[in-house]
Order: structure tokens, then sequence, then C-alpha cells
């Protein structure tokens, strides 16, 4: 059954399943009752003015029929229904189940690891094995939607919840935020990974990828942290300061004193944006990433934007 309508997650194919069934029956009801009102109107319509009208009784079986087959269908559909929800949220129990905490932040993921790595934009997980999702925001809500699992569940500040998936197709899965969450909702965007199991095992060692520069990781995280939604590199004007030049440039702040932009002012924006805020450019516009981005991730995001002079 699932194989017919998902290839990707067998919980997928059974909201397929139950999704296809309520379109075939509304279709089938919509075609049938139209066609005997049709019938109805075509059959007993007025010939002649002095054409009365027949007697009509009421039919006990008819009002019988027309609950109880209704209803019967109604019961199966939730059963169904139910039966998909629960096991949707029902986390599995097997030993072997991968558990990601998930973050969601204005505006992009990230996916912190058992062993401690985290990766931020891309999921990556193994090929036909339980993961489960604890999931938290750290600023506004948020949703959590990969749309060829079939699964989806809202990210909220201060609490965990739960998503659980078992992709058995490899590939590359798109991951979209459901939930409006400021002006860049439709660029937080990313995506799951699923890997053979040979190429879990090289991802796990670290070999899945090729080493990168600290120049070319610096621009990766540019993109993969959304800091390219607010902050371009070619001196075009956007929510915050461009990174064209911005090294070794003279900012006025917001309470009129000078800086000149250097390692110890980019740490400390990263980290706590709202503390020295660049002229013309509102608080609370910028996450804080203490805590999201390693120093090693920061020194390369700051070699990066030493190149864009």
């Amino acid at each position: 059954m699932s194989s017919f309508f998902s290839s990707v997650t067998e919980l997928g194919g059974k909201v397929d399943f139950i999704q296809f069934w309520l379109i075939l029956l509304m279709v089938f009801w919509f075609v049938a009752c139209n066609a005997v009102m049709i019938y109805l109107m075509l059959r007993y319509r007025e010939r002649s003015p002095d054409q009365k009208t027949s007697p009509i009784k009421g039919s006990h079986t008819l009002e019988f029929i027309w609950t109880v087959v209704p209803t019967i269908i109604v019961a199966l559909i939730f059963l169904f229904g139910v039966g998909a929800w629960s096991e949707m949220r029902t986390m599995p129990t097997d030993e072997d189940r991968l558990e990601i905490s998930v973050t969601g932040q204005k505006w992009s993921w990230s996916y912190k690891y058992p062993d401690g790595r985290v990766e931020a934009s891309d999921m990556y997980v193994p090929q036909g094995k339980p993961v489960v999702l604890k999931m938290r925001s750290v600023d506004v809500l948020h949703s959590f939607f990969i749309p060829e699992f079939r699964v989806k569940e809202d990210v909220v500040p201060s609490i965990y919840t739960y998503l659980w998936f078992k992709a058995d197709v490899p590939g590359s899965y798109q991951v979209f935020c459901t939930e409006y969450c400021g002006d860049n909702h439709s660029a937080m965007l990313g995506k799951v990974h699923v890997l053979s199991p040979e190429d879990w095992q090289k991802y796990m060692k670290n070999e899945l990828f090729p080493v990168l520069t600290p120049v070319e990781e610096g621009e990766q995280l540019y993109v993969k942290r959304a800091c390219v939604g607010c902050h371009s590199k070619d001196g075009s004007p956007a929510i915050g300061p461009t990174f064209q030049g911005l090294m070794g440039r003279e900012e006025e702040m917001a309470d009129g004193t000078m800086i000149v932009v250097d390692d110890n002012y980019l740490v400390e924006s990263i980290k706590y944006p709202n503390r020295k805020l660049v002229k013309g450019y509102p608080a609370g516009q910028m996450p804080s990433y203490d805590g999201q981005l390693t120093d090693e991730q920061i020194e390369n995001i700051i070699a990066f934007i030493k190149t864009l002079q």
C-alpha cells in the first residue's frame, strides 16, 4: 500500500492512502448527488401550467440508508485517520534510533547530533533508521515541514516538540518553515539528506565531504546560517549592513560613537548583535549566535568577510 502512494516513508504512504480515498469519496458523492439532482430536474420539470405536483411521502428505508451509510463511511475515515495520527505522534523506542536536536531561529535551522557535531541548514540521516527530532525555537514560532515525508510540527519557544520519520529512499528532500516568522520566512529553507549505509559511515567518519579552507567554510556558513538574507556581499542594501568593504570601515553607532570594524567588533556583533548597533538599523533584527556557532566557525566567517574588500 505505502509503496504505491509514497516511496519515501511508510508513514507517508499511509497519509497518502487516506488522502486518496478522501478525495475519491468527495468526487464520487459530488458526481452522484449532482447527477441525481439533474435527473430529477429534467424528469419532473413542469410541462404545462395545469400540471399538479405529485404527492410526496416519506421513506423510512431511504432515511435509514442515507443516515447509516455516511455514518459508517465517516467512522472508517476516523479509524484510518486516528491510526495514522497515533503512529505519527508516538515516538519510536528502537534502541538504534537516532535523536537529533533541531533549533529554529530567524531565519535558519541547525541540527545537533548525539556525538556533538552541529550542522547548519542541512540535516544528514541514515536510510532505513528511525530518526527522532527534538525541536525548539530560540525566538518566535516556526514550523518544521518535510513535504516528501508527510510530516510537520510546530517549533515553539520555551518548550520541546517532537517529530519522527524513517526514510527508506536515499536522496535530498526539501525542508520548509510553514509558520510566518518574519521578513525572511520564505528563505528559511534546508535539506534532509538521506544517506545509504555506506555514505552514512563515511559521514560519521568525516570522509563524505572534502576539507574546506577557512574562507570556503566561512562562505558556506554565510549561506547556511542565513547571513545572506540580511547582509549582502556586493554593497547592495539589505536588512543589515553590507559585508563588502566592512573590515576596517569606520561605522557610526546608534549612540553616536564611531567604531572601526575589526575582529573583536565582528565577534561581539555575531554573538551579541544588539550591544552595538550601527546607526539606521533597528534592534532585534538579528538573532544571537552565541552558542549557535563555535569560535572556529565565527573565525571562518570573519575570514570570508575579509575577502570582500
